[in-house]
């Protein structure tokens, strides 16, 4: 985020609000930062983001092998739910 914000001339606290769609950001300082993620192929680090908030957005699940239609259905459709709200399964 420090060479992106470094890049697009703001700060990190900027690049920040950008990232999550902050709405008090000039449409003019997020096209800029937006330019500046595209040009160093930025991507956000997920254990620093872990760090900051305290959740992982990570379900783990715990079960028996089976091919038991029923329990795989069920993990599929547990996993596709989770992936649509912005969390993973494990």
């Amino acid at each position: 985020m420090t060479d992106v914000a470094k890049l697009a001339g703001v700060s990190h606290q900027t690049v920040s609000r950008v990232l999550n769609d902050h709405p008090n950001v000039r449409e003019q300082t997020r096209m800029r930062v937006h330019a500046a993620i595209a040009e160093l192929g930025y991507r956000p680090n997920r254990a620093a983001r872990v760090l900051v908030t305290g959740t992982s957005h990570v379900i783990g699940v715990v079960s028996r092998s089976s091919t038991l239609y029923g329990p795989a259905a069920t993990l599929t459709a547990l996993a596709e739910a989770a992936l649509r709200h912005g969390f993973t399964v494990n």
